[in-house]
């Protein structure tokens, strides 16, 4: 009889890949461990061949749903406890997955109104995403109902400094990205904002270089690891997130 690797947690990654790397490592990083034993069992799928989010979701396209229950699924064949998504857009299909599965899928704004619940007295809020996910809403109804105001910038290029800092991550170039999101977060700034989520994945990827200079960063990666961790027994509800930042 083979025996069987027992899994936790499932991740879909990929989306993109240097973003869900940015993922496990902070999930790591947050694991309070002192062996590699004491880290948590998991796997993670990466599939960058999914197609656009952005465009499927503008499009109304389900081939982006269709191969994410394939890969729900696949998780749930191995057994696994929680799923996590470390990709915003995908929330889009958020409902139409958990229905599909016996796993918790550990929803990724759930877990960053949690972190902002604990460390954030301020109400003006700025999400920083695709247009995918801004069109879709589920950022915007989540932080209402926890009595928070989105707002956004109203500088003519905020919009596209967030959309160019997330294509640069994803074609590697991590000091156009930083450019890009600086001036986004200054233009947070200048429309007297409190506090910016980093609510794409690649725009975490830059979360340690970030200088929010007065504005609350909140980075939708970390939130949802924590949310995992917290989860899963592997630390206590309490604890906060932290994440190192790069020595410059």
């Amino acid at each position: 009889m083979t025996e069987r690797l027992e899994f936790r947690l499932g991740i879909i990654g990929g989306l993109g890949p240097l973003a869900s790397a940015d993922f496990y490592r902070k999930l790591t990083e947050l694991t309070p461990a002192r062996v590699d034993t004491d880290h948590l069992p998991l796997v993670l799928l990466s599939i960058p061949q999914l197609p656009d989010r952005t465009e499927a979701i503008l499009s109304g396209s389900d081939a982006v749903l269709k191969q994410l229950l394939v890969a729900v699924r696949m998780l749930d064949s191995l057994g696994v406890e929680s799923i996590a998504m470390p990709c915003n857009t995908a929330h889009h299909w958020f409902e139409r997955l958990a229905a599909e599965t016996s796993a918790d899928l550990v929803h990724i704004v759930d877990s960053v109104v949690e972190e902002m619940g604990h460390s954030f007295t301020g109400r003006r809020v700025a999400v920083l995403a695709t247009p995918g996910t801004l069109s879709s809403g589920f950022y915007q109804d989540r932080l209402l109902a926890a009595g928070y105001e989105v707002c956004v910038p109203s500088a003519a290029d905020f919009q596209q400094d967030v959309n160019r800092a997330i294509a640069d991550v994803k074609a590697g170039d991590l000091a156009s990205a930083g450019v890009a999101l600086g001036n986004a977060l200054a233009a947070c700034r200048q429309a007297g904002i409190e506090a910016a989520i980093l609510a794409c994945t690649e725009l975490s990827v830059m979360s340690r270089e970030v200088d929010g200079a007065g504005l609350a960063i909140f980075d939708s990666n970390s939130a949802l690891a924590m949310a995992c961790l917290r989860r899963l027994g592997y630390v206590a509800a309490d604890v906060r997130p932290v994440v190192r930042r790069r020595a410059g």
